[in-house]
């Protein structure tokens, strides 16, 4: 998730306004959630980053957009939740988030602050991967870097929403300006690396042809020309809701019939031991996701203590927090995220899911939250 603070919304909010001048927490029925000049540019800069990385990859497929990664992107948009969502999608797509408040700034900001991640992130060679790639990453968080550049995720739909009074980390903004990105197939699998290292286009997929286009893998027979349209009168009015099943429109993709495509039901994640501390891990205000083992609440309490319910003491175990407040179990382990909050005054004890957590007054160190495992934050 990626923050730019400012002083005036301006013009990027008058293309987000009503025909009356009127913010709308709802939109219409038929009229698009960004605008096609947005659409482009964010597209654009998705494939020169991804024909520029460094080292340079050998797969990357050039990405199209998707209308149907556009509508999810615009659902969740819409309920204006600084978090990655919904639950049921996220097992089948990837996602990166942007918000903003004050001064115009363009869409592609966000695109390109997840593309700078690459600075804290090490890409791992052939050589390190035995049989698993590490993840390493000496910042904050990497993993909008990582699925911005995974080399088969070649399909994306945005959606730009004006949320009114959003909680971002703790803080409500009265006008925020909030990005969600989508993406397909699914990028930071555990394990692998987002791309291949090697001549451009020199492993590309055979369906793309031997075509390469810009140092990324392009479909010449015409398939790649599926860009963002300009918008027209009937692409804006109001439109009869066309019947559909409820629940996530898009299926996982298949491994069988695409290459290329990294076969894992892991996600991109730090492992870390039940004694790791969140002051630890978390050194910024989001932190990577991160794996725990099983049975931790085994583990030495002296060493592993646990301060706080539902919002922990930096000081606390990250995955005996994890299990106190009920985001995994002791048996399985599993993923969880941690979000930054500011220091509290008075941390309280409980006795949850089979763990006594401590009280605390005065921390003087920041705290985080352990958080259910999302997709690409």
């Amino acid at each position: 998730m990626v923050l730019f603070n400012a002083t005036d919304l301006g013009v990027l909010l008058e293309k987000y306004q009503d025909d009356d001048g009127e913010w709308a927490v709802g939109r219409q029925r038929g009229k698009r959630a960004i605008t096609a000049s947005d659409m482009q540019a964010i597209l654009d800069l998705h494939n020169k980053l991804r024909g520029q990385v460094y080292p340079a990859a050998s797969n990357m497929e050039y990405m199209v957009w998707d209308t149907e990664l556009e509508r999810s992107a615009e659902e969740w948009a819409e309920t204006c939740l600084w978090e990655h969502g919904p639950a049921g999608l996220l097992p089948h797509i990837g996602q990166n988030l942007g918000v903003h408040w004050g001064r115009y700034g363009p869409s592609t900001s966000h695109v390109q602050a997840w593309y700078d991640e690459v600075k804290d992130y090490s890409f791992p060679y052939p050589q390190e991967c035995n049989p698993h790639c590490p993840f390493k990453c000496s910042g904050p968080v990497c993993t909008h870097y990582t699925q911005l550049v995974w080399a088969t995720s070649s399909r994306i739909g945005c959606a730009i929403n004006v949320c009114y009074n959003m909680n971002v980390w703790g803080q409500i903004w009265a006008k925020a300006v909030y990005l969600v990105c989508n993406y397909t197939p699914k990028g930071n699998w555990w394990g692998y690396a987002p791309y291949k290292h090697g001549t451009p286009c020199s492993a590309c997929p055979p369906s793309y042809g031997g075509v390469c286009r810009e140092n990324l893998c392009y479909k010449g027979d015409g398939t790649n020309s599926q860009s963002p349209r300009e918008e027209t009168e009937e692409r804006n009015s109001v439109e009869p809701e066309a019947p559909h099943s409820p629940g996530p429109r898009l299926r996982a993709p298949s491994p069988t019939k695409r290459p290329n495509v990294v076969v894992s039901e892991e996600q991109m994640s730090q492992i870390v031991t039940c004694g790791t501390k969140l002051r630890d891990q978390c050194k910024g205000t989001t932190c990577n996701r991160i794996y725990c083992p099983r049975n931790c609440m085994e583990e030495n309490t002296n060493l592993s203590q646990v301060i706080g319910t539902r919002i922990y003491s930096d000081k606390s175990s990250i995955c005996r927090a994890a299990i106190h407040a009920g985001v995994i179990n002791n048996e399985s382990g599993g993923y969880i995220d941690v979000m930054a909050l500011d220091p509290r005054q008075l941390y309280f004890s409980s006795y949850q899911n089979g763990i006594i957590s401590e009280r605390w007054t005065e921390p003087l160190e920041p705290v985080a939250r352990a958080a259910v495992a999302a997709a690409g934050c």
